[in-house]
């Protein structure tokens, strides 16, 4: 209570009509500028335009990566650091997703260091150093909180290995959260994205390693997303709620740059590690049910707290049965924007789980939860999924 650390670098402009001051701020920081994207879909086309053109109208060049993709990959990497070297890039922008933010932090550390990004992962000897370009991020979702984190999640495909960089020289100089370019965002991704943003909020708070400061702003992002995701995910065009959830998501990111994920995330990684094609997203809300049921017994208080946020009815009841409770309001939750998963519902194969729970025991997520599971516990687990 006495004692704790926090830290965040990154300077926040928040707000409707912000990303219009994406020309002045890349600026500041570079003259050749390298916007990572993934593939534009036309829903983008007219914003993402409109913010290249103001990074140009600030006399900056612009070199376009558009080939960031979901689940970033090291070999998408590679190539958006062979153009970086090859156009003398001094500044980046992360314009996107989680997917295109994390991009270009990992971009930025290859382009200026030995060797490939794998190299400087969060438990390596090398580590990213002041070399490291400078990155801007503009989010267009409400969910991975990458614009003010220091880590950029990859995966290798050759060893089919999902990991991160995890250092505070690639935290974004600027973090730019401009509502209005989440309110093109489809109901699916709105959930996905959503949702990541509630596990990164509530694993702070439930960390073994929390402390009463993330704790305060852990538990303001759980109650918006909580009040207000159900409603974007049905009613797009409602400002309010988007902007709560921009609002709720930057919350949630700067409690896992200072505090970090637990069990989910652990469970979570592997799997889009070893199946692509299911998002991070996906993936923690396929492993939240099982999560909770496991863990809640450990933490009584704080999951009898965030029951009561979710449900003010379960604040008179006892912690015990208000920390039970979360359970089934975490499913009917997940029911409710449309992301109560299965393995067979993701076509995970089931061949691939012994290698997902091996890399499960590799994370050092899964040791900072109130309750750690072992191998047999995680198989469990699993075979519940199915």
């Amino acid at each position: 209570m006495n004692k704790f650390d926090f830290f965040l670098p990154t300077q926040i402009l928040f707000g409707e009509g912000k990303s219009s001051e994406t020309g002045r701020v890349v600026s500041q920081y570079g003259r050749i500028c390298m916007v990572v994207t993934t593939p534009w879909i036309p829903a983008q086309t007219e914003a993402f335009n409109r913010i290249i053109n103001t990074i140009r109208e600030a006399g900056v060049k612009v070199v376009l990566f558009d080939e960031a993709c979901p689940n970033p990959t090291l070999a998408s990497i590679l190539k958006g650091i062979e153009i970086a070297r090859k156009e003398c890039i001094d500044v980046l922008l992360g314009l996107g997703g989680g997917s295109s933010m994390d991009t270009a932090k990992a971009i930025a550390v290859g382009s200026t260091h030995e060797g490939t990004p794998w190299d400087y992962l969060y438990f390596r000897e090398a580590q990213p150093s002041s070399a490291t370009l400078p990155v801007i991020t503009v989010t267009t979702t409400s969910g991975t909180g990458s614009q003010v984190t220091k880590v950029s999640v990859f995966t290798n495909e050759e060893t089919a290995t999902k990991s991160a960089i995890c250092h505070p020289n690639i935290f974004a100089k600027v973090g730019i959260v401009d509502p209005e370019l989440m309110y093109s965002m489809p109901p699916y991704l709105t959930a996905v994205t959503g949702f990541d943003a509630f596990t990164h909020a509530f694993e702070s708070y439930i960390n073994i390693g929390s402390n009463p400061f993330v704790d305060a702003i852990a538990l303001e992002a759980i109650e918006v997303i909580a009040k207000n995701l159900k409603t974007a995910v049905t009613d797009g065009n409602n400002k309010e709620a988007r902007r709560k959830l921009a609002y709720a998501d930057t919350l949630a990111g700067i409690t896992i740059a200072n505090v970090g994920t637990t069990l989910p995330h652990a469970m979570g990684q592997p799997i889009s590690g070893h199946a692509p094609h299911v998002s991070h997203g996906e993936a923690l809300a396929l492993v939240y049910p099982e999560f909770v049921k496991f863990t809640y017994h450990s933490s009584i208080d704080k999951f009898a707290k965030v029951a009561g946020l979710f449900d003010e009815s379960n604040k008179g009841k006892p912690k015990e049965e208000s920390a039970a409770a979360l359970c089934d309001i975490i499913n009917n939750f997940l029911k409710e924007i449309g992301l109560s998963l299965t393995l067979t519902s993701l076509k995970v194969n089931a061949g691939i789980i012994n290698d997902v729970i091996k890399d499960c025991m590799d994370f050092p997520d899964m040791y900072v939860n109130p309750a750690v599971p072992t191998k047999d516990d995680l198989k469990l687990m699993f075979q519940n999924m199915s």
